[in-house]
Order: C-alpha cells, then structure tokens, then sequence
C-alpha cells in the first residue's frame, strides 16, 4: 500500500570546520540524515568565526561553502547564510560634531546589505541565519536589522522563492527576547521567522505569549528542553506554530524526538507537522510517498 507523510526536516544545524566544530558536511551531513531520520536539512555556518566569502585559507567556511552543501544535495538540503548586520554605511554623520546630521558622502559600501543580496541571487540560499547574542546586536534595532529585513522581503519578490529567518532567541541575552523578536516579525509580514529554541526556561510565558497570533513567527522548538512552558501556546494555536531541529552537530536528534512529544503527546499528526510538515508547507514541499 502508497502512503505519504510529511518530509521531516530539521530546521537548525551548523556546519563547516573550525576551532569550535570540525563537521566536514561533505562527508558526514547525508550518513548523519540518514541514521536520525532527517529528509531535508536546514544548514548555516558555526556562529564563531563565520565570514561571507569563503577564503582561500579555509574552503570549509563561508557561505560560498553553505551554497557547495546545498548545490550538492539538492534534495536535501536547504542553505540559510550568515552575515554581519554591522558592515552596513552610516547613513548620516554622528562625528565630528560639526558635521553631525549631514548625508553621509565617504565611498562606503553596505557590505551586509550586498553579501545578502549574493547569497540569494547568486548562492541559492533561502534565507539568514541570525545570532543576536555572539554577533552582539539588539533584533528589533530598526537602523541595524531593520533595514537587512526590508532587503530580504524585496529578494523573495525578486527570487519568486519562500525565505526565511532563523533567530538565536534563548532569552539568554538583552539582545533577543522573545518580545523584540515578535515585534520585528509583526513588521515584516512577508517573511517567515523562526524563533529558534523558543525563548528556553528563561523566557518561560512569554515566548507562547508574545507569538500568538502572529501568522509569519513559528516557535522553533530546538533544544528546548521545557517545552511543557509552551503547552499553552501549543493548547491555543496548535502544532501548526511549532517546529524543530537539532542543532546539529553539538546534539542528536533523538532529544529532538522526545521534546516534540514532551509537547504533543500521542498525537502522531501533532508530531508530523511540528517534525516538518509546517516548514514544507511553507516551502511548498510535498508529502513523500512510500510503500507500507
């Protein structure tokens, strides 16, 4: 007998090598799919010491090295890059005071602005991945992020493609809350975004509380290991708000097994969707088909 399901697909996963992570994705992400049961993988770079381009010291970094992945497992992959939202041009003058408030005319590039532009266009890449605490910048700073957010909305018209963005929001820094969060995604309707380990204990309530209704904010359920905090979140929106992934390669996806059913319970369907049905509905993946 055909049936068909939903792909799973895994939403957080960081790899290249470096000091902090030596995850040669060539090699080693399809085995590590496979034996976790993982269709589809959401990629980015290690958040320490990520660059834009790949250097020549280092083929292994970048998101030239994200866009290789991708390229070359099409099926199964999906690539978000990563950028500095700091190397963008001052719009105006703040020094010397003489010269405070006037246009800014020194030849200076929006060098964040551009890798952005690259990565979708040029790379393939579906998106960005974002990490307010080690990169140092508040989410809803509306000169910083703002601007990179009103980039991406104008490149999903241009790609005719559904982007996304995940955000590290662990309530572990002043940087991203869940509250500041909500407020950007609220402003950028068009873009979906992925509130990566839900707020964790420390933003226990407020996470569910500040996404509800919320249509473009999923709360992405990676290595949240209190996910009963979410139950009400979960009781008046459903499994349609959540999804999950491991944030691979530093955990195994069997934590991510049982932090869905901490949440759902026995509710197969509930599990499917929160696995990866709401990402492929968004993507427009299809269900798989296989023989039982």
């Amino acid at each position: 007998m055909v049936k068909e399901r939903w792909p799973v697909i895994d939403t957080h996963y960081h790899t290249g090598v470096c000091l902090i992570n030596t995850f040669d994705a060539e090699e080693e992400l399809i085995p590590w799919m496979d034996n976790n049961g993982v269709d589809i993988q959401v990629i980015f770079q290690v958040n320490e010491g990520f660059v834009h381009k790949t250097p020549d010291w280092n083929p292994f970094i970048g998101n030239d090295y994200i866009s290789k992945i991708q390229n070359k497992f099409p099926d199964r992959v999906i690539g978000l890059c990563t950028i500095n939202p700091w190397l963008q041009a001052p719009k105006t003058y703040n020094w010397p005071k003489a010269k405070y408030g006037r246009k800014m005319d020194l030849p200076i590039r929006d060098e964040a602005l551009e890798e952005l532009e690259r990565s979708i266009l040029r790379l393939g890449l579906w998106g960005i991945k974002l990490h307010p605490l080690e990169h140092d910048f508040e989410i809803n700073n509306k000169h910083i992020i703002y601007p990179i957010m009103q980039k991406l909305t104008e490149l999903q018209e241009e790609c005719g493609r559904k982007l996304f963005v995940v955000v590290h929001c662990a309530g572990d820094s002043v940087n991203n809350t869940p509250t500041q969060l909500a407020q950007v995604a609220a402003d950028f309707p068009e873009i979906l975004f992925l509130m990566a380990h839900a707020g964790y204990m420390r933003s226990f309530g407020t996470a569910g509380d500040v996404a509800e209704g919320i249509d473009n904010l999923k709360l992405d359920l990676t290595l949240n290991v209190t996910p009963t905090t979410l139950k009400p979140a979960f009781e008046k929106e459903g499994a349609e708000k959540f999804v999950i992934g491991t944030d691979g390669p530093f955990d195994l996806a069997t934590t991510k097994r049982m932090i869905v059913r901490d949440l759902v319970g026995d509710d197969d369907e509930a599990v499917e969707l929160v696995m990866g049905g709401n990402m492929a509905k968004y993507l427009g993946i299809p269900k798989l088909r296989y023989e039982e």
